[in-house]
């Protein structure tokens, strides 16, 4: 099963209306605006007090909406200093002003693919949250419970002790409280839905067993898809004998090279990115290569491909008695990521 990531036709133009901030995104928040008008007032604080009365109705959000004074719980207090600022009377610095609700979790992998992780064998799952600023804590969860606390640790490990199914979550907030919830997916598993128009997330599967004397590639990820204009490919190797190095082709570069002009000016480039070097085949073709290097992490640099040309990346791992793995294929264009 291929895995098909849906991104903006832009995506081609150094996808920049990805890197914009996610505090470009949404209006702000204004703290103690209850009834969302964007400023704080007395219905505010009628509704801060009301609300207050009836918790069950008084949302994670919203409280922190109300949070006029700042000092992380909603209480009548929020409701009094807000009917003192609309009274003209002295109110402490740092009360109400702005903050933001934007947060989006941008990639959430498993250093082992998913159906390759075995019984007894660690695996972390590393989370990225884009704020537009600083400040972004994270909560993990196994099956609905919550396995780690609240901290700015953006990863989790865990040893499962059975082969199955599992739901492993991520739970990320910004530096203001608001969060985004997101389940861990591995796009190999991507499932069509047969009664909608969209996929569903398998869970992450165990298997009892999985030899890892062989050298093996175990994981290969996208990261941060849809918010860089450079976005990654993480990769994971075990087995043979370490240290890894790790290679990356795209290979027929051909119909870049000609949208772009003359082929010095592609290797130019080429060279300005994170050690890609433009190279030609047998048939003077070009393709692009990052030779092995013990860096396991590679960026593509998306704004060298013509329009609606369509690409591959072969990864490959060589360990240090220069065994080599299986080629891996991941696909791109300017409008989808698949692999």
């Amino acid at each position: 099963m291929k895995r098909i990531i849906a991104i903006l036709p832009a995506l081609i133009l150094c996808v920049s209306v990805f890197a914009i901030s996610a505090n470009a995104a949404m209006p702000p928040v204004v703290f103690g605006d209850l009834n969302l008008d964007y400023k704080a007032d007395i219905l505010d604080a009628t509704l801060i007090q009301r609300a207050l009365v009836s918790p069950m109705d008084f949302s994670y959000e919203s409280q922190l909406r109300a949070d006029f004074d700042r000092d992380g719980e909603a209480s009548v207090l929020d409701a009094t200093w807000i009917q003192r600022k609309e009274a003209n009377m002295t109110i402490p610095e740092g009360f109400g002003g702005e903050g933001y609700a934007d947060i989006e979790v941008t990639s959430f992998y498993a250093d082992y693919d998913s159906g390759r992780a075995a019984v007894g064998v660690p695996v972390t799952f590393t989370a990225r949250a884009n704020c537009g600023e600083k400040g972004s804590t994270y909560e993990f969860y196994l099956d609905g419970k919550l396995v780690q606390d609240r901290s700015e640790k953006n990863t989790f490990t865990y040893t499962f002790s059975e082969s199955g199914d599992y739901d492993v979550s991520v739970k990320a907030y910004n530096r203001y409280g608001f969060f985004t919830f997101r389940k861990y997916s591995n796009f190999d598993h991507y499932h069509h839905d047969p009664y909608g128009e969209g996929f569903f997330y398998k869970d992450f599967h165990v298997v009892d067993d999985y030899s890892y004397d062989a050298l093996s590639l175990v994981g290969v990820s996208w990261i941060d898809l849809m918010h860089s204009d450079c976005p990654g490919i993480d990769v994971h190797a075990v087995g043979g004998n370490a240290p890894y190095s790790y290679s990356f082709t795209i290979p027929d570069m051909t119909q870049s090279s000609l949208y772009f002009g003359t082929d010095v000016e592609c290797y130019q480039r080429a060279s300005d990115h994170q050690g890609w070097e433009l190279r030609y085949d047998d048939d003077n073709q070009p393709y692009l290569y990052h030779d092995y290097s013990e860096e396991n992490t590679v960026f593509i640099p998306l704004d060298m491909f013509a329009p609606r040309s369509d690409h591959d990346v072969m990864v490959q791992v060589k360990d240090a008695n220069g065994n080599l793995t299986e080629t891996r294929t991941l696909s791109f264009n300017d409008e989808i990521l698949i692999g």
